[in-house]
């Protein structure tokens, strides 16, 4: 048995046996994506729930405006998914691109409701996955809220410091619900370059 990110994930947080690794790891096929491709586009259905090895992917909306909101990123170790859209066959208000060269474990919808149904660990550990992405999700809009541009940029900084090396700034402003040009200026007044 390999010890992919993937393995490596199933056997540490989802405490799941090798028998039943050896199982899951069939249901799964490697994709390998290019910067910028994208895995959907709103009014696509989703067909995949995706594990990222290796990359960054960000999902994100299209407001009224046309602008583009960034809901999240997701980097090694993360899932991405619209699961209304994958598990209801309706299509997605959401796109998903990778920002980077990304290597990512996907697995179909039959597949999936095979692993949920019969393998109880994956079932758990992949709720609690879904508990940890709302819980975020959540807090990302209470702080919406209350915070101060500068404010969301600091706990950004201080929440996601690689994300900075990675994600070009445009992206960042997006996931911040602010111009480019608010950042820059946020970006400015705390480095006082």
């Amino acid at each position: 048995m390999d010890n992919s990110p993937l393995v490596t994930q199933l056997k540490q947080i989802y405490k799941i046996s090798d028998k039943d690794i050896v199982k899951i790891i069939q249901l799964f096929e490697t994709v390998h994506v290019k910067k910028n491709e994208h895995l959907y586009h709103a009014g696509e259905i989703v067909r995949y729930v995706y594990f990222v090895e290796k990359g960054c992917l960000r999902q994100y909306y299209l407001n009224n405006n046309g602008e583009e909101r960034t809901i999240y990123f997701k980097v090694e170790n993360g899932w991405c998914s619209e699961l209304v859209s994958f598990l209801d066959n309706r299509p997605t208000e959401l796109c998903t691109q990778a920002l980077e060269d990304s290597t990512l474990q996907r697995i179909n919808q039959k597949n999936w409701v095979y692993a949920v149904t019969q393998i109880q660990p994956f079932t758990i550990g992949f709720i609690r996955a879904q508990q940890d992405t709302n819980l975020m999700l959540k807090k990302r809009l209470a702080e919406a809220t209350v915070e101060t541009p500068e404010e969301k940029y600091v706990r950004f900084i201080k929440e996601q410091p690689l994300l900075l090396q990675r994600i070009p700034l445009y992206h960042i402003a997006a996931y911040l619900s602010m111009t480019p040009e608010t950042l820059s200026r946020i970006r400015k007044k705390i480095t006082g370059r």
